[in-house]
């Protein structure tokens, strides 16, 4: 069956290639920080698709990764020439405050190391917060901030005297993934309650479903196993650096498939996650951007992947009913929308692919 989102997650992909070649090649050592401390599977997609890019670059596994919670002393004992790689999971500025962002805690600590902020959006909870990431930045001179959308690109580039460039998620760093077998499933909301966003009853009224705000993840797929000790011996040694990387690189892993194993079933999806719109794109599945007008999902999805067909973008219950409709649907292997085959040539420009209103 044709990946209707492959031209995306190629461009995507490719973009995330020539973000990391900048900072690191190969043979060359690394540390990636901010190892995820939820249950949330998005979380754990960017992180794999960013080791998973970095690897791929790099031929080689991190030096060291660490936790927001860690003691970041340990990046002392590391090769000085070894770059700081901070994964963008969450928001830059309002998970922790001050000099308990890892981030600041880093660009003090390690004036001499180059930091490179992967994508993620920034958003700060109030000014004091602002001053102080603008006074670490600016006191630090080898920091990188990258953005996911243009808001936060706009918000980094007034305030922060560093580099800032625009780049997509890490969690397309993770190669297409495969659905499991699972009962088929019409429709499955994965949905996240947010102030003032969409009656999430009332569309489930319309449009019938299970919903699941899938970020609580069971927390045995956070326990080390003894095959990552194991492994880790066999191709590193009883290191506990390496054994910790190759424990992190299995968790991450194992709260993907989580994840996948949830939206498997579904034939279409309505979501209100970035991560969410992220992986039905790696699984080809048709979905539902559902956000309020000038939304950073909607923002996202305008600028970064809203040439695929597979995603339409809703701000109300009753454009949720109107997307479906212009959903692409599959039977037997082949696409079809408004009845009609998917003519899917790469010689066709992608505007011919925007979806039209369906008579099914």
């Amino acid at each position: 069956m044709n990946h209707l989102g492959e031209v995306v997650l190629q461009r995507q992909r490719q973009k995330l290639f020539e973000i990391v070649r900048k900072f690191v090649k190969p043979g060359q050592p690394y540390i990636i920080m901010d190892f995820p401390s939820t249950t949330d599977p998005g979380h754990y997609a960017s992180w794999l698709g960013l080791l998973e890019v970095l690897k791929k670059v790099t031929g080689r596994m991190p030096v060291l990764t660490c936790s927001a919670s860690q003691n970041i002393d340990e990046v002392k004992a590391t090769p000085g020439d070894a770059p700081i790689f901070i994964c963008g999971w969450g928001n830059f500025g309002d998970l922790r405050a001050g000099r308990d962002d890892i981030r600041c805690r880093l660009m003090w600590k390690y004036p001499d190391r180059a930091i490179i902020q992967m994508p993620q959006s920034i958003h700060f909870a109030n000014e004091a917060l602002k001053e102080y990431a603008k006074r670490s930045i600016g006191r630090h001179r080898n920091f990188f901030c990258m953005t996911r959308d243009d808001q936060s690109f706009e918000l980094a580039r007034a305030n922060f005297d560093c580099e800032v460039e625009s780049g997509p998620d890490t969690a397309f760093g993770i190669e297409t993934l495969k659905p499991f077998e699972a009962d088929p499933l019409r429709v499955l909301y994965v949905m996240q309650p947010l102030e003032d966003d969409v009656d999430i009853a009332r569309a489930r009224a319309i449009v019938d479903g299970p919903l699941t705000d899938w970020i609580n993840g069971p927390d045995r797929l956070s326990r080390m196993r003894t095959s990552s000790v194991v492994s880790s011996a066999l191709r590193y040694g009883f290191s506990r650096s390496a054994m910790m990387v190759q424990h992190r690189e299995e968790v991450a892993a194992r709260y993907v498939d989580y994840g996948v194993r949830i939206l498997s079933g579904a034939q279409r999806i309505i979501t209100n996650h970035l991560h969410g719109h992220i992986l039905c794109l790696l699984l080809n599945k048709p979905h539902i951007a559902v956000a309020r007008d000038g939304s950073r999902l909607h923002a996202f999805i305008s600028s970064q992947t809203g040439d695929s067909p597979l995603v339409e973008k809703a701000t109300n219950v009753s454009e949720i009913f109107a997307a479906m409709s212009r959903l692409p649907y599959e039977i037997g292997g082949t696409w079809y929308k408004s009845s009609r085959p998917m003519n899917l040539s790469p010689s066709i420009p992608t505007p011919d692919l925007v979806p039209q209103p369906s008579t099914v």
